[in-house]
């Protein structure tokens, strides 16, 4: 069972008491079927052991509001199982061709609440929850967050994107595989979408997974950032035992001022050590940041003479 699998569980089994907001629902779940004359011809996801199949659902609402059998036949495309469902009304058809033919500047006055027949202020809401089962993906928020509703056509597209703006969530279009859709990457608005849907409980598992992501990415931006000064101290190291190995060999240390050579000789026998380490062998005694300036006095020594040999 896969986040989105889990999300249309839970929409799925909701309750819904009044007509219109069942209509609604209904009208949801076929938002997304083609349409040939009279005829609705709507696709399913179909999830092994899940509790909820949302053709089922969508053939016992169209004999209950529509007065329609539905027939249903089951496709496989890869590894996926999918119910086709097929039904003839013509009021339906017609709502559906309309709506994805509207010009643009129609459709945002012909919105989707007034040419679906929404009658109260939880019918977008049942609408959405459809869309969503039939249409729609959401990645696991433990990887990235991610909305997606694919649609036929751009026509479907344009007015659901202006309901859902009415209703406060701007998505992004998109189009690939020779559909349309609705996108949406602030982990945020996917939260409050799935809340005005009703998915509670997923809302919660989201915002879970979100505090669980936000702590491994800040583990993992204090681990690099460990790796780095680590990375940084062993380059910075290098550079200077290969600086005092210079000087030694062309005899030039005993030209440094005493505490320099002090210090250059101790990292010169020890190599491997730590800063803090290399303080603690200093008489009298110095700090690591004492220690650090001095050996970038003797860089700056041994820059100076290298330049002059060349």
């Amino acid at each position: 069972m896969s986040f989105t699998s889990d999300i249309r569980d839970e929409l799925g089994q909701l309750p819904i008491k009044p007509l219109c907001c069942r209509r609604a629902y209904l009208y949801g779940l076929i938002y997304g079927a083609e349409v040939a004359e009279d005829t609705v011809m709507a696709t399913f996801p179909v999830v092994k052991d899940a509790a909820y199949h949302p053709h089922e659902q969508a053939v016992s609402l169209i004999h209950t509001l529509f007065s329609r059998e539905a027939s249903v036949s089951f496709i496989s495309r890869g590894a996926h199982r999918y119910a086709h469902l097929t039904f003839h009304f013509k009021a339906a058809a017609k709502n559906l061709r309309t709506m994805a033919e509207l010009p643009e500047a129609e459709a945002e006055c012909e919105t989707l609440a007034r040419h679906m027949g929404f009658k109260c202020e939880h019918c977008a809401a049942h609408f959405l929850r459809g869309v969503f089962i039939s249409s729609g993906t959401v990645n696991d928020p433990a990887k990235s967050y991610h909305l997606e509703i694919k649609l036929p056509s751009d026509g479907r597209v344009e007015p659901l994107r202006i309901l859902l703006a009415e209703s406060g969530y701007e998505g992004g279009q998109t189009g690939r595989n020779g559909l349309s859709g609705l996108f949406f990457k602030s982990g945020n608005t996917i939260q409050e979408l799935l809340a005005f849907m009703g998915a509670t409980s997923s809302v919660f598992d989201f915002f879970n997974a979100q505090i669980e992501r936000s702590i491994r990415n800040d583990e993992n931006r204090a681990t690099n950032c460990v790796t780095e000064n680590i990375n940084r101290a062993i380059r910075t190291g290098a550079k200077h035992l290969a600086a005092i190995q210079y000087l030694e060999d062309h005899d030039l240390i005993p030209a440094l001022p005493e505490n320099l050579q002090f210090t250059a000789r101790l990292r010169l026998n020890n190599p491997d050590i730590t800063l803090s380490e290399l303080a603690e062998l200093h008489f009298p005694p110095v700090s690591k940041s004492g220690v650090y300036h001095r050996l970038e006095k003797v860089m700056a020594f041994y820059e100076k003479n290298v330049k002059n040999t060349r």
